[in-house]
Order: structure tokens, then C-alpha cells, then sequence
């Protein structure tokens, strides 16, 4: 199981540091889109941390930073926020701490 969840974490860091590349190449350089870049990068290295209350800790400051910069991206590109693409991924992001926090701290 434990292997499970670095690969569910690593997996969603890089889908969403592809996405971030993605947005580099499609607009002109953006301080925002730069962060959904190095966010991830940060995810995955936060993932070889050896002390595991740490890593937890590290963690949920990275989903938390994630989930208000997916908002800001969301409201700055459409204008508006779509609440259950939110919700989604809030609940993703709940999941993903509760697993880390049964199974791996």
C-alpha cells in the first residue's frame, strides 16, 4: 500500500507539472504558471524525505499551496471559479493526507 500512495503522489505531480509546462508553452512567461512547474518538482522531492513526520508535515503545506494556486489560476484564466473542480480536487487532496497518514507516518 505504501508503494501505492508514492506512486498516486508522484503520478499527481507529474500530471500537474505537465499541465504547468504545458501553460509555459502555450502563454507568455507567468509567475503562476512557473509555480505549477516547480510545486511539483518540490512534491516529488518532498517525497524522499527519510523523517516521515516531516515529509507529512511537508506534505499538506504542498497540497495546501497547490489548492490555492489551482484557485488564483482558475480565477485569473476564466474569471470565475468552478467549485466542483475544486471540491474534486480537495477531496483528492483529503484523501491523499489520510492515506499518507495511516499507512506511511
Amino acid at each position: 500500500m505504501i508503494i501505492i500512495i508514492y506512486v498516486l503522489i508522484g503520478l499527481y505531480a507529474i500530471l500537474i507539472g505537465m499541465a504547468g509546462v504545458s501553460q509555459l508553452k502555450e502563454n507568455d512567461f507567468r509567475v503562476r504558471s512557473i509555480f505549477f512547474v516547480v510545486l511539483p518538482i518540490s512534491m516529488l522531492l518532498i517525497l524522499f524525505v527519510p523523517n516521515k513526520s516531516s515529509m507529512f508535515i511537508m506534505l499538506i503545506v504542498a497540497f495546501i499551496i497547490m489548492h490555492l494556486l489551482s484557485i488564483a489560476e482558475g480565477i485569473l484564466t476564466n474569471g470565475k471559479l468552478i467549485y466542483s473542480h475544486h471540491i474534486i480536487r480537495f477531496i483528492f487532496h483529503v484523501i491523499l493526507v489520510l492515506l499518507v497518514y495511516n499507512f506511511i507516518v
